[in-house]
């Protein structure tokens, strides 16, 4: 493979800890732990699912109104009906995700180190922007690249392909950067290298090319990197 030039950062569970939504299901809905907890995991499972199904029903829609979508179905499920206003506060919760401690010096160290950094989300561009700013990584990035450019997601090839030519780069000079073993296995199926933050210390996926950089931190990525890149 060709030395990385572009690293392309996953957004949502890599920089930016989707967990801490949790916090505010409790707050606007005034429910225990346990079930903002519940409420968010469901959340999140069929936002992705949304984003599969979507993609392969060739039905797009923006990742924002998906993730309106999922949250409808999350409290449907548990018999929540929250008033329009409690329900626009939740949902804005995406735009204020923690982001992980040791994200903003990571993206620093690897900008100072030359490599183009990138952020690669399935999330659209406006949604994406506003969390960069919120979470102090913005003026870390050189460029935000979304999935909505091509009007699919992430794991389709045309997203990491697509990144590399707004990159300006081949793609395999291009590493995404996830923590998500199904975006890790994506990128390397569409040719580019991949770099798994492997938080859980997960088994990879049984399809798609074994990553050849896994860290259990973005803290140690740039070490690792250098390993691989000289």
């Amino acid at each position: 493979m060709a030395r990385t030039a572009a690293l392309c950062f996953d957004m949502y569970g890599t920089l930016c800890d989707t967990s801490t939504v949790t916090r505010r299901l409790g707050e606007v809905l005034g429910v225990s732990g346990i079930l903002a907890n519940a409420v968010d995991e469901l959340w999140r499972r069929k936002q992705l699912q949304y984003s599969y199904q979507a993609a392969q029903m060739e039905a797009y829609e923006p990742f924002w109104k998906l993730t309106t979508r999922a949250l409808d179905y999350a409290l449907a499920q548990y018999g929540l009906d929250p008033t329009a206003t409690e329900r626009e506060r939740i949902v804005e919760a995406y735009d204020h995700l923690s982001p992980f401690p040791d994200a903003a010096a990571v993206l620093e160290r690897l900008g100072d180190a030359g490599y183009t950094v990138a952020v690669l989300s399935n999330g659209n561009p406006a949604m994406l922007e506003r969390l960069a700013a919120n979470a102090g990584l913005a003026p870390h990035l050189d460029e935000i690249v979304s999935a909505d450019d091509v009007g699919t997601f992430k794991p389709s090839p045309a997203v990491y392909e697509n990144a590399a030519r707004r990159l300006g780069a081949e793609i395999e000079a291009c590493r995404l950067v996830s923590a998500n073993a199904w975006d890790v296995a994506g990128a390397g199926n569409a040719g580019m290298g991949v770099a798994w933050i492997n938080r859980r210390r997960d088994p990879p996926e049984a399809i798609g090319p074994t990553p050849e950089v896994e860290v259990t931190s973005l803290a140690r990525l740039p070490d690792a990197l250098d390993d691989v890149d000289g």
